[in-house]
């Protein structure tokens, strides 16, 4: 389990206050109670109503003459945000604006307004755009005279003097603003050279800045296809075109510190996307590599499928013609053994005694011409069944007694 410092958690609950719109700018009404003033000027009071109390604080250089015939237990409307005191962790109502009378008229149009558009979904967090992180034009909609375009060049020449800077010259208040603030922010904002833009005027009371609460302008910076910073006014002031921006910036300083990155920010963001690329190239190469590999497997294996089958069928007619061979062979050979046969059968003395013929023997030699036999002596007989024994009386020899 993943732990988090105190700070975080405070920074982010402060963060979320901040993005709803609907904790900003809003009208409260209720009691004043356990109302003091600090040494430093400010004041910190509860206010409460029947069933619930909020920790509230006017600074001193908001206080003015609001403060002066405020009092204990007085029934009031604040005007302010809500907001997290990080030492503390305490939850505080900001107070811009205090009406011990009831809520001033402007203040009353300002929420009219603001419901208005909420409604129409300018304010919705699914319509904001994302600012580009590395930034080559920027466009800015201010008067051209004052410091708020100073402050803005100056922030522009010591981070990044190579983004261009178009300016959009624009009057920042009074009624007349409108118009020309609408026709400043829509040829600005259908400027697709243009890389971001911001909206921004210097401090000043509600009636000066109403120009930027006008619904007609908050339209407009709704519309643009640009995204867009507004910086309206000091910290704590925020206008409805705040709300429908694609970043609301305390200041014009700040506006300009988010639009225009230094070189140190863009080297690290540019090495991180380096890096997320190597990972993601070399992350694509290997499972390529891996379904190359296996493709490669797939063909070798079936390349080899088929090689053994050719051999397989070659293999099998050679046997084939090798039995054939073998049987001519062996019907050759057996052929020739029944001829041997034959011949041995014929030489053998048994079977020829079988027929009828018989060995001569005498003197325990076998007699095979009769100039082997003499006469007047005992001549052996070998028969097929036995032996007989005879006497040779006369040897006539052929050929040569009888011419």
């Amino acid at each position: 389990m993943n732990c988090e410092s105190v700070s975080s958690v405070v920074n982010r609950i402060k963060e979320d206050l901040q993005r709803d719109y609907r904790l900003q700018n809003i009208a409260m009404e209720g009691n004043i109670i356990g109302l003091k003033q600090a040494s430093n000027g400010h004041w910190y009071m509860n206010i409460r109503d029947d069933n619930a109390s909020i920790r509230a604080v006017l600074f001193r250089g908001r206080a003015g003459t609001m403060m002066k015939d405020v009092k204990e237990g007085d029934h009031v409307v604040v005007v302010g945000s809500v907001n997290v005191y990080e030492k503390g962790g305490t939850l505080s109502f900001l107070i811009e604006r205090l009406f011990s009378q009831g809520i001033g008229n402007l203040q009353a149009q300002y929420e009219k307004n603001k419901a208005e558009l909420a409604d129409k979904g300018y304010f919705a967090a699914a319509h904001k755009k994302d600012l580009p992180r590395f930034p080559w034009r920027v466009g800015v909609l201010t008067s051209r005279t004052g410091a708020v375009l100073h402050d803005i060049q100056k922030i522009r020449s010591e981070r990044n003097p190579y983004i261009e800077l178009v300016l959009y010259p624009v009057p920042v208040q009074g009624e007349a603003a409108v118009p020309a603030l609408v026709r400043g922010l829509q040829e600005a904002g259908s400027n697709t050279e243009l890389d971001v833009l911001i909206l921004a005027r210097g401090g000043g009371s509600m009636e000066d800045l109403w120009c930027f609460n006008d619904p007609r302008v908050v339209e407009a910076v709704y519309r643009t296809e640009v995204p867009i910073i507004t910086a309206v006014g000091h910290e704590t002031d925020t206008t409805l075109v705040d709300y429908a921006s694609d970043r609301r910036a305390a200041t014009p300083t700040h506006a300009a510190e988010i639009a225009f990155p230094g070189f140190a920010d863009m080297q690290l963001q540019v090495a991180s996307l380096a890096g997320t690329a190597y990972e993601t190239v070399t992350a694509r190469i290997e499972r390529l590599q891996y379904r190359l590999d296996r493709t490669k497997a797939h063909i070798r294996l079936r390349r080899y499928d088929e090689f053994l089958a050719v051999r397989t069928e070659s293999l099998r007619y050679l046997l084939q013609a090798a039995r054939q061979r073998l049987h001519y062979v062996l019907l050759q050979k057996s052929g020739g053994l029944d001829k041997l046969k034959a011949r041995l059968d014929g030489m053998d003395p048994a079977a020829l005694l079988r027929k009828g013929y018989g060995q001569l023997e005498q003197g325990g030699r076998i007699v095979s011409s009769v100039e082997d036999i003499a006469a007047d002596a005992p001549l052996s007989i070998q028969m097929v069944d036995g032996t007989v024994v005879t006497e040779v009386k006369e040897v006539t020899r052929r050929g040569k007694d009888n011419g």
